[in-house]
């Protein structure tokens, strides 16, 4: 009889505990209405302190064993919006719209011709090629000197690229984003002067640029020699200036990298 109540109690407070945990779980699920201390309702406060907490998490510093870890949120608008206004204009720029940005010998006072000719492109083989190397070349760059000093860089190496074709070829038009990129190609020669011990897979870095270049200029060559550099005609002399403008522009703008204990983590 002992032994018969005794589990009966035992029934009754394993129960009482079942109900206690759907209590709980049902608690959790379902928040009871309720206020915050500022008379807001409990569920908006609960929702705004986790997006405090997510923000806040982007940028706070962990542990993780020995290894500092930093989390940030960088991503190259500069480049991604570049890219973005190039292809659209390729898909809606009217003839009447070329004729205005693209660059003529006879410019006169007609300063914007000196950059926006970089946001056209004669052909689709033109424009993916433009926009593979730009994004190649200038993500990272971007990502580790900021958005202002990669933005200054493409600008005046396309503005170095069109005075150049207007000097050397003042007959020809220019159209094409291939003064920007190759300024932000030399642009990587002072960035690794600069901060060569302290970038990440910087030997793997040199030897892809190298290859890079180097294709390049056997392309060219073998256009000059073959095509006699007709269809479509290469303006070398925009390549070598917004090239030569990179290298010295980045020495002036580019900064060293801070030495840090901390390994950053960007999104």
């Amino acid at each position: 009889m002992s032994a018969q109540v005794e589990s009966n109690g035992g029934s009754a407070g394993a129960s009482e505990s079942n109900n206690n945990c759907v209590k709980d779980v049902r608690l959790l699920l379902l928040p009871e209405n309720s206020t915050d201390s500022d008379g807001n309702p409990a569920s908006v406060a609960s929702s705004a302190e986790s997006h405090k907490k997510f923000i806040d998490d982007l940028t706070r510093t962990i542990d993780v064993g020995h290894v500092r870890r930093k989390r940030l949120w960088r991503v190259p608008w500069f480049i991604l919006l570049m890219s973005f206004v190039q292809i659209s204009l390729h898909w809606i720029a009217s003839e009447c719209m070329q004729k205005l940005l693209i660059f003529k010998p006879e410019w006169n006072v007609e300063y914007w011709r000196l950059l926006t000719y970089m946001l056209l492109h004669s052909d689709y083989w033109h424009l993916t090629l433009n926009i593979c190397f730009q994004c190649f070349i200038g993500i990272c760059l971007e990502v580790e000197q900021g958005h202002w000093r990669l933005a200054l860089v493409y600008m005046v190496g396309g503005v170095a690229g069109s005075l150049a074709n207007a000097w050397l070829q003042p007959h020809l038009h220019l159209m094409g984003a291939s003064a920007g990129v190759y300024a932000m190609l030399g642009s990587h020669v002072p960035h690794l002067v600069l901060n060569f011990s302290r970038l990440s897979h910087r030997f793997a870095r040199i030897a892809s640029l190298l290859i890079l270049f180097l294709s390049d200029v056997g392309f060219t060559t073998y256009h000059f020699c073959h095509n006699h550099n007709r269809n479509p005609r290469t303006s070398l002399e925009a390549h070598i200036g917004g090239g030569v403008a990179g290298i010295l522009c980045g020495f002036i703008v580019y900064r060293r990298l801070q030495p840090t204990n901390q390994k950053a983590i960007y999104f």
